[in-house]
């Protein structure tokens, strides 16, 4: 199913990317492949990195398996959680 600008870049881009990767793992972001990863975990921890660095939040990200039967293919739009500044504690006061 092709339903995002990802899908349909990871589509164009699929026959180069079995012959020079089979079994691997792409991560695309629109209309860029960010990268190729040997596994699922690692293409997942690349795509944390990529939005704490320099991804903006909310923006659509496509990990598809390389392959002519695609058996994973995982979309997400990731948003960062809001910053919580943790509450002051009080300490009881040391004894002597």
């Amino acid at each position: 199913m092709v339903d995002s600008e990802a899908a349909l870049t990871f589509e164009s881009m699929k026959a180069d990317l079995i012959r020079s990767f089979p079994g691997q793992f792409a991560l695309i972001c629109g209309q860029r492949l960010m990268g190729v990863y040997a596994t699922l975990d690692e293409a997942m921890v690349a795509t944390s990195e990529a939005f704490d660095e320099y991804l903006p939040a909310g923006m659509p990200v496509l990990i598809s398996e390389i392959a002519e039967q695609v058996s994973v293919r995982i979309t997400a739009t990731p948003h960062r959680k809001p910053v919580v500044k943790a509450a002051a504690t009080k300490r009881a006061p040391a004894r002597p």
